[in-house]
């Protein structure tokens, strides 16, 4: 994969990734993750951080999905999920053993489960953007043609 599809893949990835994430984390379920967490949530959250957490999560797709190479945007979008929940519960785990962040097992899992949403949003976003084929080398790809009625 070339630099440009790199950068590409990786800002793409992480607005699709944001837009999810800040809607399920921070409108949805702040509530419910306010009170299952031994921490502070800062109010309002600090979105440039968020926004490079998911940049990190989004180049880290876009290299994994040029290795995978998937034939299709639901397959993209599948291992992006994956990646995003074996990655979170690696995360959640190491803090429930170093930190007292989580008040119960299950709110770290239900947090590493819910991150495979805007993982597969940002996997789909990547996708879309750099991997789609003969489009991105500049030929129509059949079906992409306009129709000549």
């Amino acid at each position: 994969m070339d630099a440009k599809k790199l950068l590409v893949g990786t800002i793409n990835g992480a607005v699709g990734m944001m837009a999810v994430a800040f809607v399920i984390w921070d409108v949805l379920l702040k509530d419910f993750f306010s009170a299952q967490m031994s921490v502070e949530a800062l109010d309002p959250p600090n979105l440039v951080l968020q926004l490079l957490s998911s940049a990190c999560g989004a180049l880290l797709l876009t290299i994994v999905l040029s290795w995978k190479n998937p034939s299709g945007v639901s397959e993209a979008m599948k291992d992006a999920a994956l990646v995003g929940v074996l990655m979170w519960l690696g995360v959640n785990f190491w803090n429930m053993g170093s930190y007292v962040m989580w008040d119960s097992m299950q709110a770290g899992l239900t947090d590493a489960v819910l991150t495979a949403i805007p993982f597969g949003a940002a996997g789909g976003a990547i996708y879309w953007t750099t991997m789609r084929g003969e489009l991105q080398s500049g030929r129509i790809v059949q079906g992409d043609e306009p129709s000549s009625h």
